[in-house]
């Protein structure tokens, strides 16, 4: 990805990747009926829970348990509401009042599985989805969150395992969830360093699901990152043309990932139109609508740094940052970038120092794009010696990037800009031949000397 595309976590994704296993259950444990009224307690409970009245539903959940306090679809019905509301330790206790009541049902032994894996607890999320399995061993949704809780716990050719029997045990009419575990397969592979397997399984998920938004922009990433620009764009107008997202955060997630492929392509100008065309929207005050926003801002940046309108990009750099305070590093970076193309190195060398304090250390590929600025504006005012050694640990934190990838920040870092500036740094530090190396892979990718 170029500087336009920013963090991306994993761990959010299989956070929100186990949520969505909750919202697809269709079925509820069966129970004896009771009494009709805490019978139809419950029912309103569910009616309210699906409506999103969480409060009120807890409180028909509680009406229901005085009456029948042993009511194990009462309990179930707490966990997930506790869950939706993102109480898990609450939820937890739900479902384990469940377990107790009726030991053997698989359903609310994945209540606790799942609110265990949101609270980071994997081993016991992975005893108590165990315990589902073992009531039901053709329990699809376990064996999809067992992927992803084993996947967490760097287990990843078990996870594979794991989802592959989900889609095993899944009905073939279940499309939606089908497309969801070679999404969430996806994520194993690209951990494994798999890029073909993972683009296989992304492509899956579409044919799937057409409709399956994250499959749609997690392929157009991985075929960009790949190089593959023109299937990259094709993934993006497909999913703006055929889906037609109306989400503003949503359709400006597209929009700046479509217009970085155009960066990486050299098309400035119509991904300053797209990026341009996302600050337009109507975004509210939502930390989401603000988060994407800055981003734009920051691709229009970027847009205008390669246009040449370094004046214009400082002040697109400003109102990233005024946005999303989260994007301050690669703002920085970005506004020593426009500092030099001014021709105001001492200023510039302020931002790239700026940049470096905050970046992350295992953001190794946009460190060392801001230790090669930093060697570029030492350069130009005469501090040789302190430029080699910014130059030297621009290639530190390039050799860590090819080594260590960091897919929490940026799942594909290593595109043509990143091997054109590893080749200046090299071709500085006088090693011609490697120099030349990254070059080629540079121009391999659209990037030329």
């Amino acid at each position: 990805m170029s500087e336009s595309t920013s963090m991306s976590s994993t761990v959010g994704f299989w956070a929100v990747f186990a949520l969505l296993l909750l919202a697809l259950a269709a079925s509820w444990a069966t129970a004896s009926a009771v009494e009709d009224t805490a019978e139809d307690l419950i029912d309103m409970g569910l009616e309210l829970y699906q409506n999103r009245s969480y409060q009120e539903a807890l409180k028909a959940y509680d009406q229901a348990l005085f009456l029948s306090p042993d009511d194990v679809r009462a309990w179930m019905g707490k966990g997930k509401v506790f869950s939706a509301l993102g109480d898990y330790n609450q939820s937890i206790l739900a479902y384990q009042n469940a377990t107790r009541i009726s030991p053997d049902d698989p359903e609310a032994w994945f209540g606790v599985g799942l609110n265990r894996f949101l609270l980071q607890d994997l081993n016991d999320s992975l005893k108590a989805l165990d315990r589902a399995l073992e009531m039901d061993g053709n329990y699809t949704r376990a064996w999809e969150l067992k992927s992803a809780v084993l996947a967490q716990m760097g287990k990843n050719d078990e996870a594979l395992e794991a989802s592959k029997r989900a889609r095993m045990t899944s009905g073939p009419s279940d499309t939606e969830m089908l497309s969801h575990s070679w999404v969430s397969e996806s994520f194993i592979l690209r951990q494994m360093g798999r890029d073909g397997e993972l683009l296989a399984a992304l492509e899956n998920a579409t044919t799937l699901d057409p409709q399956n938004y994250d499959a749609w922009i997690l392929l157009g990433e991985a075929l960009q990152g790949r190089g593959e620009y023109d299937r990259s764009l094709a993934a993006f107008d497909s999913l703006l043309s055929n889906i037609a997202p109306t989400s503003p955060p949503f359709l400006a997630l597209v929009l700046i990932d479509k217009g970085s492929v155009l960066i990486d392509m050299g098309r400035y100008e119509e991904a300053r139109g797209l990026y341009q065309q996302t600050i337009d929207l109507d975004f509210s005050l939502d930390p989401l609508d603000q988060y994407y926003l800055g981003r734009a801002e920051l691709g229009e940046g970027v847009s205008l740094l390669r246009l040449g309108d370094y004046g214009e990009a400082l002040e697109a750099f400003n109102r990233s940052m005024e946005a999303e305070p989260r994007l301050a590093d690669d703002a920085w970076r970005g506004i020593g970038d426009a500092r030099m193309g001014l021709g105001f190195y001492e200023k510039a060398l302020q931002a790239y120092d700026t940049a470096l304090e905050i970046y992350p250390e295992s953001v190794n590929a946009e460190r060392g794009h801001a230790w090669k600025g930093n060697g570029d504006a030492l350069m130009a005012i005469g501090r040789d010696d302190d430029a080699l050694l910014a130059y030297q640990n621009a290639s530190i934190a390039y050799d860590l990037a090819i080594e260590m990838p960091d897919q929490g920040r940026q799942s594909y870092p290593l595109n043509g800009e990143f091997w054109l500036n590893r080749g200046a740094v090299l071709e500085a530090l006088g090693l011609g031949a490697q120099a030349e190396e990254a070059y080629g892979k540079a121009r391999e990718m659209g990037y030329g000397n």
